[in-house]
């Protein structure tokens, strides 16, 4: 049996019969009549790779030709250029004057830092002063006052009347009048009231206390702690250039000891850490703490090096 192609359709059929329907389907010649001009014969050529009894029929070139022409010639749509810019405009000019509004702040801070072991009286713009404490760094903005940025460490803030406004890690602090302390020492934040009310509120929360003389808060991470009553001696010690401890750990009294001096302590035994002390010691001077210390009787201080006292259990 032969096999017949046309149209991705297969026919199988009987020997002489694909000739024979060849022969049926063939067109038949047509005479133009007067005065008409003849049609551009179609030409049907073999295909050399094609089975047996299977040929291409071609249109003339002639309408190849026009076809083309025709699909030259469509028009092409293309969005009105006015459009085009105005959707540009609409979404470069909001970044860029984010951008330059973020620039333009920038460059109009100031920032104010201490040494370790200083202290400094900054007097802020809209009013006020502000008592930077060892090792701490502040960033005022001369289009906004009334605003300050604690970066690190810790300040007290005296508004004198007029509101003062205080970034420190994902809260804010306000206060119009009295005074309050903002210490940023280590992951949280603690605000302090000293005189006045206080407001401390995370906007990413929604959370807000208002503090009262003698109240604190910590919060970091997103929380807000609770408000507990501050340690006023060691709160009103610190401006003084003064240690108050009453029954805290020799661990945090090293770390607060080692803000303001070159000379650090090293606890030489962990079980040291936890031991209570109380005292007032002179913030900046490691090596009479040291002295105070051995003293005691509880332990003993070695001067491993210059600028390294080394506080060990005491011999027994």
């Amino acid at each position: 049996m032969a096999r017949i192609y046309a149209d991705n359709i297969v026919f199988l059929m009987r020997p002489g019969e694909a000739s024979r329907r060849r022969v049926e389907r063939a067109p038949e010649t047509r005479t133009p009549r007067s005065g008409e001009q003849a049609a551009p014969a179609r030409r049907t050529i073999p295909d050399a790779n094609a089975p047996l009894g299977y040929s291409h029929t071609l249109a003339p070139r002639t309408a190849v030709r026009d076809e083309v022409r025709q699909c030259e010639e469509a028009p092409v749509r293309r969005a009105p250029l006015l459009r085009v810019l105005l959707l540009a405009a609409a979404c470069v000019l909001p970044m860029a004057a984010l951008t330059w509004r973020a620039v333009a702040h920038q460059a109009s801070l100031q920032h104010y830092t201490t040494a370790i072991g200083g202290q400094r009286t900054l007097p802020l713009p809209g009013g006020g002063s502000a008592l930077l404490d060892t090792v701490t760094s502040v960033s005022v903005a001369a289009d906004a006052p009334h605003a300050v940025t604690l970066e690190r460490g810790r300040a007290q803030f005296d508004p004198s009347g007029r509101a003062i406004v205080v970034h420190a890690g994902d809260g804010i602090v306000r206060a119009a009048a009295g005074r309050f302390q903002v210490s940023r020492l280590s992951g949280a934040v603690r605000v302090t009231a000293l005189a006045g009310t206080v407001t401390v509120q995370l906007p990413a929360s929604h959370e807000q206390v208002t503090l009262r003389p003698g109240q604190q808060v910590d919060y970091g991470y997103g929380r807000l702690g609770g408000v507990e009553p501050a340690d006023l001696a060691a709160v009103r010690g610190w401006p003084r250039g003064e240690l108050v401890f009453h029954h805290r750990s020799l661990a945090e009294l090293v770390a607060a000891m080692n803000r303001y001096s070159d000379t650090r302590l090293v606890i030489g035994d962990a079980a040291l850490r936890n031991l209570p002390v109380s005292g007032v010691f002179d913030a900046g001077d490691p090596l009479a703490l040291a002295q105070a210390l051995q003293r005691s009787r509880l332990l003993r201080a070695v001067q491993v090096a210059p600028d390294e006292i080394v506080l060990q259990p005491a011999v027994r």
